[in-house]
């Protein structure tokens, strides 16, 4: 279910009192000298039905003071021009349910206003009308907006305030729950924190929009650390699709990087596609099935039904066929790491035996978590590949650091399910690792702006597409099938043009193709294999052909939007007519052939390459 959160982050804005601004527009000049990274600004606008700026004795403020529909105007078109989104927040109380939906419909009515968000606790102070005042506010505030306004509810997750607030009666009118992950003041990790909240309300079934803490509080202090592990846990672990920091004033300059990230986990700055680190693989362990660290067995003791065969890399794998609502097997993988630190984990899984679409791989001790993550993978949409897990960090010195444990139930009957060999590798360089998923593919020209504004296409309109998938033509006095897309500038030179990666993934070659003496055309190459998409679990290689200035090495992680090269002639080949050659390919056959060219064979054209454009104009990165 999509929010008006999606893809942002937000500060809280409380009261002129609780801040050093005294106007607007200072506020706005602290969150773009600090946190550029912000989207949009949760203004709290009253409690009950009493204005916020007229509370006890009033707002000292008058720039910042919220007393009415003309100040909410004020506040959303400074905002605005900033490029930031005004959502609204109150306290509701229920002591007189008209009234106060009243009040709020009013102020969400101002154009401009994205959002209204309830906190309700059950706390003097807050809703104090108890279960039959819940109702009778919700109808009438509801009836009173219109019926796509998103009405969010923030909450104290702590388990044993549930039942106090009386969910229930609030469930059939809201559209998103943002618990108050405040770790520190409660006493806990940032982690167990997280894992309380959703613990207590992913149930709920409603999309969650957890609020971290921005704050020093009662508790234990709060650190620039723990708020960038609450922000990495909160994203990956539990896949939020967006965040908010309580609150705005209480942020100062140690505790503003965590919160200047985009949810993409790139930092605003020069270039708005600058990757939070880079980083090159270190030492890799492998496990396969007989292997030392490889383990198997059943439930009830009996011995082990799993199957063997050879897989396509010429060692052993091992298969079962799955029941709809029992598990009978399990495989544990045990690495052994040498040293701590970030490392990726992936799952071999084969073109044979493989066709659960819901393989459950479940990641043991990694730093900071309480409970072990899973990741599901559909087998049956790879085919001989090493499908990515993520990268997480792992303490050496405890025992189930980066354990892998996998069993057979998938609620599916009938498919099978392949237990192989699992991958660890180290990661090194990286401060702050993003998620290893590709949420979609952009294009791999043009300035940010221009791809930021494609829409139903693949490729900027300042650049044209002069020779295109599966075309004939002639290669080099040669009749052929083309590849993939040609790419040039129709707004000038094409020579030196900036090249980016499409998506997250790893660089597997990077150098210059061909056979001297004469070389052929190529010129240099980078392939990229990308992780696997998060919408359908595919596995894809991009090819940049006749580059120079080559950005990235085998090896490299690279995230999309990432500058890796600059378009090149090919050593003088395309002296005349300079381009990019972009390739989409959905097999293998371009990590171990990064020159491959099929020429007229149409079975290979069709098996090893897909259209490029037609590819990333149905995979386009989901925007908020």
């Amino acid at each position: 279910m999509p929010t008006p959160y999606d893809g942002k982050v937000a500060v809280w804005y409380v009261h002129g009192q609780t801040v050093g601004e005294d106007t607007i527009d200072q506020v706005i000049d602290t969150i773009r000298n600090f946190a550029p990274a912000v989207d949009a600004v949760f203004v709290k606008i009253g409690e009950g039905s009493e204005w916020m700026g007229n509370i006890g004795t009033g707002d000292p403020k008058p720039d910042l003071a919220v007393r009415g529909p003309a100040d909410i105007d004020r506040w959303v078109s400074k905002l605005a021009r900033a490029g930031l989104e005004f959502h609204a927040w109150a306290i509701p109380k229920g002591t007189n349910p008209a009234a106060e939906a009243d009040f709020l419909i009013q102020a969400c009515m101002r154009p401009g206003v994205k959002s209204l968000i309830l906190d309700v606790e059950p706390f003097e102070g807050y809703f104090a009308g108890g279960r039959t005042a819940v109702r009778p506010f919700l109808l009438r505030l509801r009836g009173g907006l219109p019926a796509a306004f998103h009405i969010g509810m923030s909450v104290d997750p702590r388990p044993w305030h549930y039942a106090g607030i009386f969910p229930e009666e609030w469930r059939p009118f809201l559209n998103s729950i943002h618990p108050q992950v405040y770790w520190a003041e409660f006493g806990l990790t940032p982690d167990a924190g997280l894992q309380q909240a959703y613990g207590r309300w992913a149930g709920y079934g409603l999309p969650m929009i957890p609020v971290l803490q921005g704050f020093q509080g009662r508790g234990n202090k709060i650190t620039a650390e723990g708020m960038e592990r609450a922000r990495l846990i909160a994203l990956d672990t539990y896949k939020a699709t967006g965040l908010s920091w309580f609150r705005f004033g209480t942020l100062n300059k140690a505790l503003f990087p965590p919160v200047n990230v985009n949810i993409d986990g790139t930092v605003p700055g020069g270039d708005e596609t600058k990757p939070v680190g880079v980083g090159r693989y270190g030492a890799e362990v492998i496990v396969k099935p007989g292997d030392g660290g490889y383990r198997e067995g059943t439930y009830d003791g009996t011995p082990s039904p799993l199957r063997s065969f050879e897989n396509e890399e010429g060692w052993t794998s091992r298969y079962f066929t799955t029941d709809r609502f029992n598990s009978n097997v399990w495989v544990r993988w045990e690495p052994r790491l040498p040293t701590s630190g970030f490392w990726e984990v992936s799952a071999f899984t084969p073109s044979r035996h493989a066709s659960t679409l819901n393989a459950r791989y479940k990641i043991n001790g990694i730093v900071g978590q309480t409970i072990d993550l899973e990741a599901a993978v559909p087998q049956e949409k790879m085919d001989s590949l090493w499908v990515n897990l993520g990268i997480y960090q792992f303490d050496a010195a405890n025992p189930n650091a980066g354990v892998v444990f996998l069993n057979d139930l998938t609620g599916e009957a009938g498919r099978e399910i392949v237990f192989d060999a699992i991958r660890w590798r180290q990661v090194l360089g990286w401060q702050r690792p993003v998620r290893f998923m590709s949420d979609g593919f952009d294009a791999p020209v043009g300035t940010a702006d221009e791809r930021e504004q494609i829409t139903n296409s693949a490729y900027p309109t300042s650049w044209l597409l002069t020779l295109g998938y599966n075309q004939r033509y002639s290669l080099l006095g040669r009749e052929s099938l083309h590849t993939g897309d040609d790419l040039v500038n129709r707004r000038g030179k094409t020579l030196g043009q900036q090249l980016y990666a499409v998506a997250n993934g790893t660089v597997v070659s990077a150098k210059r193709e061909g056979k001297a003496p004469n070389w052929g055309s190529w010129g240099n190459v980078i392939i990229i294999r990308h992780d696997p998409l998060v919408s359908t679990g595919q596995v894809v290689y991009s090819r940049y052909g006749h580059v120079d200035n080559m950005q990235v090495k085998a090896g490299d992680r690279v995230i999309r939007g990432q500058h890796i090269a600059n378009i090149g002639d090919a050593y003088g080949v395309f002296k005349n007519a300079p381009h990019i050659h972009f390739d989409i390919s959905p097999s293998r056959i371009l990590e171990t052939a990064p020159g491959d060219w099929p020429w007229l064979d149409v079975n290979r054209i069709k098996r090893d390459y897909t259209s490029p454009g037609g590819f990333i104009a149905a995979n386009r990165p989901v925007k908020p």
